[in-house]
């Protein structure tokens, strides 16, 4: 009696403060890093510090698995969660406190959208305001950044639907707040304002707002669409806008680019895009210091450019640490030799009817991909040849032709057999025949041929690992296996094309080709915590597919959380290799979460 009784005396002594700190964290960890740990700070002194550690130990554990690419994907469907939030691209996000914001963007079929979504990220759940006051219009392409209480939806554009023909792309100069506490929207009539624009990116310092670059349809330039690279900043206090001077030399116009914020004093421009006159994609840094009466420019180098993000201009890059992400297809997935990732890439000319709308362009570029240039002058190959027909050039082994050497054309083939351009004579049937049985000939060694090159790469293919060859004449394992290969080709070009039988005819699997994103980081540390450094690098990929990393998509938004980072939307890059039956499936509204791997204890 006297032992249970010590027993149940003893349990009930025991609670969760008698746990080590160590524990009582590890615990904690599995809450989200949102309102329900904030909860857990108001239980006591103690609870608040080990709250206080998880947090900060959560976003060291993501510096460090980004840094290593050691990063573990959680992907959320729309079917999941109800209600759920429309399929979308081109839109802007923002974090603030424990939700995560939404508005705009744009689907393809000409469907842009001016509702505004809060996701939940304590809950993991979609919430749509329907809030008061004066919304923005439908539109794509702007930016949204938070201040205090608020945030501050400005810019951006919207092109009319596929019936109205004659209708240009209209774009926006409006500010709008969106006040939380109130759930209302507040239209800002500012003075000063810069030309219209979308595409470019905005950033709070202090009580100001600065913007960069973009689109826009300036009354100076007759109302005709350009890429910028003027700062604007709008004092938040007053509503005033002025053109900030800057110094020279300084970024070359673009939009779509990224800008990240460094300290109070410094911006950090990466990327961007020009595909109105120039066409180009930038993959340059830049950092602007905001001090002075004049803003100063200042080139950054980019080492380890073969690792960058290839789509830099359709990917938004997000500062993590002293880490800046961007997530873009894997290198393993890229078709080129060289990765395009020069300071400024001309890109391929894609057809399309004169004065299309920018959208138009874009949904274009989407299509054919950047990195799938066409095969040429020996870049993965030559050219084929194509059959000679009439007075056609004859094609040479490349295009370095010499200007002063007149080409020679199929109906000068009689030069070749000595008869001069004035000969009357005709070749007879025997010298037909003759050819023929040449070209025959030609044709039925062609077989052997390949053997003996395969034979010849052979001799060279790990010769490091070679053992020595015995002393016999028999052809090695790797011989044999050629010959009867191309023996098998040989015999199947010769059989006579069968019947088609629907019936007897197995269906074709068609394959298709999954591209899934990478992480792709740039070291910052050389110019952030006091460091002045002249270069940022990239960092070496990981090789391989990561386990749960959704399919390519461009044109999404990727913002970081506590301890995570958030990406929402975006639209398939390669849309020829989806095989969608509907055009919505293009879209997404999924959302994928970026963690670093848990601790064991």
């Amino acid at each position: 009696m006297d032992i249970n009784y010590y027993s149940q005396s003893e349990m009930h002594r025991a609670s969760v403060e008698n746990l080590p700190d160590e524990v009582l964290e590890f615990i904690l960890g599995f809450l989200p890093p949102y309102k329900d740990l904030q909860n857990c700070m108001s239980v006591c002194k103690r609870w608040c510090n080990c709250s206080q550690n998880v947090l900060r130990k959560t976003s060291m554990k993501l510096v460090k698995a980004v840094a290593e690419f050691n990063i573990l994907w959680k992907n959320v469907s729309s079917v999941d969660m109800i209600p759920t939030i429309t399929k979308r691209f081109s839109h802007a996000a923002c974090i603030l406190g424990n939700n995560m914001y939404i508005f705009g963007g744009c689907t393809t079929n000409a469907t842009s959208f001016n509702d505004l979504w809060r996701f939940d990220l304590s809950r993991r759940q979609w919430v749509r305001p329907l809030a008061t006051g004066t919304y923005p219009v439908p539109k794509a392409y702007t930016t949204m950044v938070d201040y205090k209480d608020c945030l501050i939806v400005f810019g951006g554009w919207t092109y009319p639907s596929l019936s109205q023909y004659y209708q240009s792309v209209s774009l926006f100069n409006d500010i709008h707040f969106y006040c939380i506490k109130t759930n209302k929207w507040i239209l800002i009539n500012a003075t000063n304002s810069p030309p219209p624009m979308a595409g470019h990116s905005a950033c709070i310092k202090d009580d100001e707002m600065v913007v960069f670059g973009g689109l826009a349809m300036s009354p100076t330039q007759n109302f005709q669409m350009h890429c910028s690279n003027d700062v604007w900043v709008l004092d938040l206090i007053t509503y005033n806008w002025r053109k900030q001077p800057t110094t020279k030399p300084r970024p070359s116009p673009r939009y779509a680019q990224s800008l990240i914020r460094l300290d109070d004093d410094r911006l950090m421009l990466l990327g961007g895009v020009q595909t109105l006159h120039n066409r180009f994609v930038y993959s340059d840094c830049w950092i602007l210091t905001m001090k002075g009466p004049t803003w100063t420019w200042k080139e950054i180098a980019v080492k380890n450019k073969e690792w960058a993000s290839p789509n830099i201009w359709c990917n938004p890059a997000c500062r993590v640490g002293d880490k800046v992400v961007s997530l873009s297809r894997s290198r393993n997935a890229w078709n080129s030799a060289k990765p395009l990732v020069t300071s400024a890439v001309r890109l391929s000319n894609f057809t399309r009817p004169e004065g299309a709308p920018i959208s138009v362009r874009v949904e274009q570029s989407l299509q054919k991909p950047l990195d799938r240039d066409h095969n040429i002058n020996g870049r993965r190959g030559v050219l084929p040849r194509q059959r000679q027909v009439g007075n056609e050039p004859v094609p040479g082994p490349s295009n370095e032709l010499n200007e002063n050497q007149e080409p020679r054309f199929a109906s000068d083939s009689s030069h070749l057999n000595g008869a001069g351009p004035s000969s009357d004579s005709k070749r007879s049937s025997f010298d037909l025949k003759k050819e023929n049985a040449l070209r025959h000939t030609k044709n039925k060694n062609k077989g052997m041929k390949i053997v003996r090159q395969l034979q010849e790469a052979n001799k060279y293919r790990m010769a490091a690992f070679a053992c020595e060859t015995p002393g016999n004449n028999t052809p090695p394992e790797n011989d044999l296996i050629n010959q009867r290969q191309i023996a098998h080709l040989e015999n199947l070009e010769n059989q006579p094309e069968a019947a088609d039988n629907p019936q007897q005819r197995p269906p074709a699997v068609k394959k298709i080709k999954r591209n899934t994103l990478a992480v792709h980081v740039l070291d910052i540390s050389t110019v952030v915590d006091g460091n002045s450094m002249n270069y940022v690098s990239w960092l070496c990929p990981r090789l391989g597919e990561m386990s749960g990393a959704p399919e390519e998509l461009v044109m999404y938004s990727l913002v970081k959380g506590n301890g995570e980072l958030i990406m929402f939307g975006g639209v398939h890059n390669d849309i020829s290799i989806l095989n969608y039956s509907e055009p919505q499936n293009v879209y997404s509204n999924s959302l994928h979460f970026i963690t670093p791997p848990r601790d064991i204890i």
